[in-house]
């Protein structure tokens, strides 16, 4: 037993007889069902591609379209699924990223306050006071700073130096005093006030302005200490002496002789002295604080800068993963149509019922590049053939009425679909595996009939009206579907039959089938070429019999004049010129002439369609567009006779 998956092509499993495989690999095309081609077929012919959108758009509930649609759907969201999947990894890493870039990462309590006005201000106070401390000199006030005790012998010798000089500096303290109390006895009361305001002056010019109210407090206190310990604590001497001569360039010796002499003015400078180092020390550490705060506070807003653009980053990013999740259901469905719309066209195409008219090479350009053919046109005109005779069994198929060699046959190519029941089946097998040797199906195109060859053959030219006044009611469309099915009905009684068929507005010019579906109305009724060209036609065929016929809704509105050139508005001349088109038709033998009228506006339409009529010893028949393609079949099969075989 053979399993499924040995065989070459699975899916046309049941379907029939199964041809041997002569070429694996070449493109299998998309099956369909009957109703899904009648369906395409239909539409294709009556809107050209875009039927095919109107048709994907509504599938069949249980059709092979629809099947096909869900594999496709199904295989397109996973991959979409995955590339997504993909993406939101790559893009979730980026986050991630991205925080760790600009996240502000947490602080301990002082650092976040630092950038609290009220709390830099108590942070700097204690940092400033802090530095003040370091000092000194006020270690010494406060009793912190221990100076190092030097060895014996400097210890001894410095006591003694000290000795002698104290002792010198106390005995001109003592002779100084003595001339100043002398001096004090002839000084008015008045210069010791002006002396004693002077000092006061003095004292509220060093005035210094400190960053924060305790370190005033702090600083009266010093001074206080400082006066207490000046007088007894040598050490503070000594710094305090150190700074008064490096600030001001006293002398050490003139230094000890002011004290002696002044101890007043000894106390003030030393009170001078500490409050321009505590002021001093205040102003730079207060200098680097804010330089330092002030290169935080850059340092934070461009990390808060940093931040903002990464949560922005952050948002947007997100944002396109919703998005993307938002849009995969409508691009798995969009890419879904566009797959099954490929696929169609391709096989269509393999069944020949759609062409390339153009190469294009890029895939925008992809669903350019297509046109419906003859042969989808002609199928369309068996639709509607076929649901006409099924209308009504007042309408006789004369197929097979004609007399022909009884016996003789020729083996050909299918020219319409009506011949299908003659096909040879060997013939058309070999041509299908010649044609498309990947392929197991049997397209209209491969199919190889015995026809039979008859004598009489029929040439019919029609006549359409696409005028203006056609758009009127959609007689355009009714003419369209009449000369379908008409075309089908002459190809159906013999395959050799011809069919010629000529618009007609301002000018007349031979159209295809396939070109009957693209006609728009417009311009004017110009009957008179309409007969000069099918005249012509008529003239060169070497067919038994003719047949004429022409829809139309109107009276002859144009005609061309001596130059080639098409005149309008003279409806005299325009009828006088197409009734001598129509008598002059008289010329071909055995032509049968019908002449359609759509809707006429009033009895004049009716009048001039019977002078053309009975000129060109035919009938007029006013019809309804909803009536017309009945009409138009009933009188074909029930027109002429035909000719007798020899």
């Amino acid at each position: 037993m053979v399993r499924e998956e040995e065989i070459p092509y699975p899916h046309i499993r049941g379907d029939g007889v199964v041809l041997p495989d002569c070429g694996k690999g070449v493109y299998t095309p998309f099956r369909l069902t009957a109703t899904e081609k009648r369906e395409l077929i239909k539409a294709l012919a009556q809107k050209g591609l875009r039927g095919l959108d109107d048709v994907l758009s509504e599938p069949l509930t249980d059709g092979s379209i629809t099947r096909r649609m869900e594999e496709i759907r199904k295989r397109i969201t996973e991959q979409l699924q995955q590339l997504h999947t993909t993406r939101k990894g790559i893009m979730e890493s980026d986050l991630k990223r991205l925080m760790r870039r600009g996240a502000v990462l947490q602080r301990d309590n002082d650092e976040d306050l630092i950038y609290d006005e009220s709390y830099f201000r108590r942070l700097s106070s204690e940092q400033i006071r802090g530095e003040i401390l370091s000092s000194d000199l006020i270690g010494l006030i406060e009793g912190r700073e221990v100076p190092e005790e030097q060895d014996a012998v400097r210890g001894r010798f410095r006591r003694m130096l000290m000795a002698v000089k104290d002792l010198f500096i106390r005995l001109l303290s003592y002779i100084l005093r003595l001339l100043r109390r002398i001096w004090d006895r002839f000084r008015r009361k008045k210069r010791g006030e002006e002396e004693k305001g002077r000092e006061v002056g003095r004292r509220k010019k060093g005035a210094i302005v400190l960053p924060f109210p305790g370190l005033s407090m702090d600083l009266e206190r010093w001074q206080r200490e400082m006066d207490e310990k000046l007088d007894r604590d040598e050490h503070l001497q000594n710094a305090v002496n150190k700074r008064l001569s490096d600030r001001y360039g006293y002398d050490a010796g003139l230094i000890e002789l002011r004290r002696s002499i002044d101890p007043e003015w000894y106390k003030e400078r030393a009170r001078k002295v500490l409050q321009e180092e505590v002021q001093s020390t205040a102003e730079r550490k207060m200098g680097e604080l804010d330089r330092e705060r002030s290169e935080s506070l850059r340092t934070r807003s461009k990390q808060l800068e940093e931040e903002r653009k990464v949560r922005e980053e952050l948002m947007k990013a997100e944002k396109r993963l919703e998005m993307e999740g938002y849009e995969l259901r409508k691009k798995a469905e969009q890419m879904t149509t566009e797959q099954m719309r490929t696929e169609l066209l391709q096989t269509l195409a393999h069944m020949g019922y759609v062409q390339s008219s153009r190469r294009s090479d890029s895939l925008e350009e992809a669903s350019l590049q297509w046109e419906i053919t003859e042969a989808l046109v002609d199928k369309f005109s068996e639709f509607i053939f076929s649901e006409l005779m099924q209308r009504s069994t007042g309408l006789r198929d004369r197929r097979g009425k004609q007399v022909s060699d009884v016996g003789v046959y020729e083996k050909a190519r299918m020219r319409t679909v009506s011949e299908e029941p003659r096909m040879d089946f060997l013939s058309t097998i070999v041509n299908a595996r010649v044609n498309h040797p990947g392929d197991r199906s049997i397209e209209p195109f491969d199919v190889i009939v015995q026809r039979e060859i008859t004598t009489s053959e029929l040439h019919c030219v029609i006549l359409v009206d696409v005028s203006g006044s056609m758009e009127e009611n959609k007689r355009l469309d009714a003419a369209k579907r009449s000369v379908l099915a008409l075309s089908q009905a002459v190809k159906r009684e013999n395959p050799r039959n011809k069919v010629d068929i000529i618009s007609v507005s301002t000018r007349a010019k031979p159209v295809t089938l396939k070109e009957v579906m693209s006609l728009e109305p417009h311009g004017f009724t110009n009957h008179q070429e309409g007969f000069a060209l099918a005249r012509a036609i008529l003239e060169s065929s070497r067919s038994d019999r003719y047949m004429l016929f022409l829809i139309t809704d109107g009276l002859p509105e144009a005609y061309i004049d001596i130059t080639g050139k098409p005149v309008a508005g003279d409806l005299q001349k325009s009828m006088d010129m197409a009734l001598a088109e129509v008598n002059a038709l008289k010329r071909i033998p055995d032509l049968y002439f019908e002449m359609f009228l759509l809707e006429p506006e009033d009895e004049r339409f009716v009048s001039a369609a019977r002078r053309i009529a009975k000129a060109a010893e035919g009938d007029m028949i006013v019809a309804d567009p909803k009536e017309l393609a009945y009409q138009v079949i009933d009188e074909f099969l029930s027109g002429g006779r035909p000719l007798e075989g020899v």
